[in-house]
C-alpha cells in the first residue's frame, strides 16, 4: 500500500522559503499553520501559539477578520482584475486613492498614488518616480538615491541596493547607484558619539555623503521614520528637522518608507507625524491590507505630480507600471481592512497598550543582565541583548542569543523575532492589555531559559 506524503513532507520536497537555510529545513520541516483568530494562530500539531509578531509587522486587524474575505468575495464576483494602464479603472482603486488621502496629514499633500503589489516594488517604482521627477526639472545627472546603514527597503534590484544590512549583499552587491550614510542607531552610534552633545552627527553624515558624492548626482534620500527591520530604532530628538532641511538645500526628494510604519503601527496612522516629516514621495504596503492580500502603494505631493505632469515631455507617458498596479480585489481588501481599523479605534488602542507593552518590558526587563537597551513606539518594541557592560553578543557570535530566546518563546507558545542582536515585539494592533501581560510573562520566561543556557556554556 502506498502511503501518500504529508504536508510536511511536500513542503521539504518542493516548497522554497524566504530567509531559510535550506539544509535545516529540510532536516526540521515546516511549522505548519492552520487557522487564526485575533492575536493568535493554530498550528497543525494543535497548538495555539500568540502571533507577538503579526507576520511581518503587517497583521495590524489581526487573525480571522472574515469581513475583508468577505469584501474580497464580493469584489471578484464583480470584476477580480482588470489592468489599469492606458486610463482603465476599478472602483475600489479610485475609492483607496482618496480614501488615503484622507489618512494622510493633509498638510502634507499626498494626493495622487498608485498601488503595487509590496513594499519592494513600492521603494522601486518611488526611485523611478524621483529619478523622473529630475529629470524634467532639467537635472538628469541626478540618479543616485542615498538611504541610511541598518536600513530595509526591500529584496528586489534597486530596493535591496537601498537595504543597507550586510547580509543582504554577500551574494548581490548593490548598485553603483546607492550610496549609504550612518544610521541614527544611538545605541549603536558607528561615530562613536552619543546625545546630546553630538548634536544628531547622524543627519549631518547625510550632508558630507551628498557633498561627497557630489550634490548634483543624488535624487533623493530614502528613510524609515524609526528604524524597522534594522532593530526597530526610533530617530532622535531633531534627526528629522536636520535631514529635510539638507534636503531641501539641495533640492533633493524626501522618499519616506512607511511600509512598517504605516496604517496604526506606531500609535499614529503614519510615522511622519510623530516627527513632523513632510515627504515628497511616500512608500507603504504591510498594513494597508493587514496581509490579507498582497498590496503596497507609493503616494506622491502635488509638487512631484505637478512637476512631472507639467515638465514631461508631451505625448510621452511615465514609463513605469507593473501587471498588477491598482489591482481592484487587492484595493477591496484594503478598504475593508481600513473600515475594521477605523471603526475599532485600533490606532489609539495601538499608542494606549503600546506604552503599557513598554511599560511592562521595562518594569520585568530593566535589570536584567543581558539587556542593555530597550526601546519602542506603538505596537513595535525591541530588546537589544548584549554581554554585560559591553555592545558584544551575549555568545560571542552574532544573534545566537536573541535566537534561542526566539525558540524558547515558540515552545510556550510565542512568536517573537530574533533581530540581529535584537529580541522584537510588534503585535497586532487589536492586542489588548490582558494579552500583553500574557506576551510578557512568556517572554520573560523564553529570557530565562536561554540566559541560563548561556550562563552554564560560560
Amino acid at each position: 500500500m502506498t502511503t501518500m506524503p504529508s504536508l510536511e513532507d511536500l513542503d521539504r520536497a518542493h516548497l522554497l522559503h524566504p530567509i531559510t537555510e535550506f539544509r535545516t529545513h529540510e532536516r526540521k520541516g515546516p511549522r505548519l499553520i492552520v487557522g487564526g483568530k485575533g492575536i493568535r494562530l493554530q498550528t497543525a500539531d494543535g497548538r495555539s501559539v500568540i502571533d507577538g509578531f503579526s507576520g511581518l509587522f503587517n497583521i495590524n486587524v489581526g487573525h480571522g477578520r472574515t469581513e475583508i474575505a468577505d469584501a474580497v468575495a464580493r469584489q471578484m464576483h464583480e470584476v477580480a482584475y482588470y489592468p489599469s494602464f492606458w486610463d482603465f479603472s476599478t472602483r475600489p482603486a479610485i475609492e483607496l486613492a482618496e480614501r488615503l488621502t484622507r489618512l494622510f496629514p493633509a498638510d502634507r499633500a499626498l494626493d495622487h498614488l498608485l498601488f503595487t503589489s509590496g513594499g519592494s516594488d513600492a521603494n522601486e517604482t518611488s526611485f523611478r518616480l524621483a529619478r523622473t521627477y529630475q529629470a524634467v526639472m532639467g537635472r538628469p545627472g541626478r540618479t543616485k538615491i542615498l538611504s541610511r546603514h541598518q536600513a530595509f527597503h526591500g529584496i528586489t534590484r534597486a530596493a535591496g541596493s537601498a537595504t543597507q544590512l550586510p547580509v543582504y549583499h554577500v551574494f548581490a552587491p548593490p548598485e553603483v547607484l546607492h550610496v549609504a550614510s550612518a544610521a541614527p542607531y544611538c545605541f549603536r552610534c558607528e561615530l562613536g558619539l552619543s546625545l546630546p552633545g553630538c548634536g544628531t552627527a547622524c543627519a549631518d553624515d547625510v550632508a558630507t555623503v551628498i557633498e561627497r558624492e557630489g550634490p548634483d548626482t543624488i535624487a533623493a534620500v530614502i528613510a524609515e521614520p524609526l528604524l524597522g527591520t534594522g532593530g526597530i530604532v526610533p530617530p532622535p530628538p531633531g534627526y528629522f528637522a536636520k535631514l529635510q532641511a539638507i534636503c531641501a538645500e539641495h533640492d533633493i526628494l524626501l522618499i519616506l518608507d512607511e511600509v512598517i510604519t504605516g496604517f496604526g503601527r506606531t500609535g499614529r496612522w503614519f510615522g511622519m507625524e510623530h516627527w513632523g516629516i513632510r515627504p515628497d514621495i511616500v512608500s507603504f504596503a504591510k498594513g494597508v491590507t493587514s496581509g490579507y492580500l498582497p498590496l503596497g502603494g507609493v503616494a506622491l505631493s502635488r509638487r512631484v505630480y505637478e512637476g512631472i505632469r507639467d515638465r514631461g515631455p508631451q505625448g510621452f507617458p511615465f514609463m513605469g507600471g507593473l501587471t498588477y498596479n491598482n489591482h481592484p480585489t487587492c484595493c477591496a481588501a484594503a478598504l475593508a481592512n481600513l473600515d475594521i481599523i477605523e471603526r475599532e479605534g485600533l490606532v489609539e488602542n495601538a499608542r494606549e497598550v503600546g506604552v503599557y507593552l513598554l511599560a511592562c518590558l521595562r518594569e520585568r526587563f530593566a535589570d536584567h543582565a543581558f539587556v542593555a537597551d530597550l526601546r519602542g513606539l506603538g505596537m513595535l518594541a525591541a530588546l537589544e541583548c548584549t554581554r554585560p557592560g559591553t555592545k558584544e553578543p551575549v555568545s560571542g557570535k552574532p544573534m545566537q542569543f536573541p535566537a534561542r530566546v526566539a525558540s524558547a518563546c515558540w515552545d510556550r507558545g510565542l512568536i517573537v523575532r530574533a533581530l540581529w542582536e535584537n529580541v522584537a515585539l510588534a503585535p497586532p494592533l487589536v492586542t489588548t492589555r490582558a494579552e500583553v501581560d500574557e506576551i510578557v510573562e512568556i517572554l520573560a520566561a523564553g529570557f530565562a531559559e536561554a540566559s541560563k543556557a548561556f550562563a552554564e556554556a560560560g
